[in-house]
């Protein structure tokens, strides 16, 4: 099997492995994170969910194509074992998590009615090479639905040249890896190229604008700073210092409280059939 799991320092560089960021896409849910897909659901659709992470989203999934089987697939061994834990606490039983790279899939040709993938694309040197097997995996007729973040222009109210760093040094890291946090809006362009019928394609920003939700948005980039070996490599690249990350840091959150803050991320929704 290949592998799309950079590593730095011997942790996967996008920090797939701390408690902090596996915690914070556990508090993702499928009426949110994938609500575009749910309505093209069917009970007995066999479902394939590539990069599940703690397989909170999969196991809302699972309940709408019940009493057919769900599977939810990542690369890090870590987010499985919280994946299968959580559906053993929440009895859901008609689901299965194992780990396996979206670039390389352990499934047959045509083998899914439904295949989808949340947050995966930007992390991903080969984007293009992960659709095809999306393509390959999923029946004639079936649906791939796919959300790809992208945080090329960011809304910032007031200007903030902290929150504006920390966008800047974080997509750098990304492109070490052959990753990008700004190419959701190619990702129709990827889907079509891939073979895959788009037929259903969206531009969003998810918004914090009460003081509640911009200080927990800027708490969890920060942990992202603290957790996450992109920032630790920068430091020894160069591109930055300690100092100016513990700058960063400290003017995030003095931003935060500012009355009038707010913050606006982008990503693309798509719905897909195979021809």
């Amino acid at each position: 099997m290949t592998t799309e799991k950079p590593e730095y320092g011997g942790r996967p560089a996008y920090g797939y492995d701390a408690p902090v960021v596996q915690n914070f896409y556990s508090l993702h849910a499928s009426d949110g994170t994938t609500g575009y897909f749910l309505p093209h659901l069917k009970s007995g659709m066999a479902l394939l969910d590539c990069g599940c992470g703690p397989g909170t989203i999969t196991l809302g999934l699972a309940q709408a194509v019940a009493p057919a089987q769900a599977t939810g697939i990542d690369i890090e061994p870590g987010m499985i074992e919280q994946a299968k834990a959580f559906a053993a606490e929440r009895q859901v039983d008609n689901v299965e998590f194992q780990v396996a790279d979206i670039c390389d899939l352990p499934f047959s040709d045509n083998s899914f009615d439904v295949v989808l993938t949340s947050a995966v694309l930007e992390h991903l040197g080969d984007p293009e090479r992960a659709l095809k097997e999306l393509h390959r995996v999923v029946k004639k007729g079936g649906l791939v639905g796919v959300v790809n973040t992208d945080w090329g222009d960011p809304l910032i109210s007031p200007e903030n040249e902290s929150v504006s760093r920390f966008f800047e040094i974080f997509e750098r890291g990304f492109n070490l890896y052959g990753g990008s946090l700004n190419r959701g809006r190619h990702a129709r362009r990827m889907m079509r190229e891939a073979g895959l019928d788009v037929f259903e394609f969206k531009a969003l920003y998810g918004l914090a604008s009460d003081p509640e939700a911009v200080q927990a948005s800027m708490e969890g980039f920060i942990g992202w700073i603290e957790n996450v070996p992109i920032f630790d490599q920068a430091i020894e690249l160069g591109w930055t210092d300690t100092a100016e990350i513990q700058s960063i840091i400290a003017g995030m959150r003095e931003w935060a409280r500012h009355p009038d803050a707010l913050i606006g991320t982008g990503r693309t929704e798509a719905v897909a059939r195979k021809p």
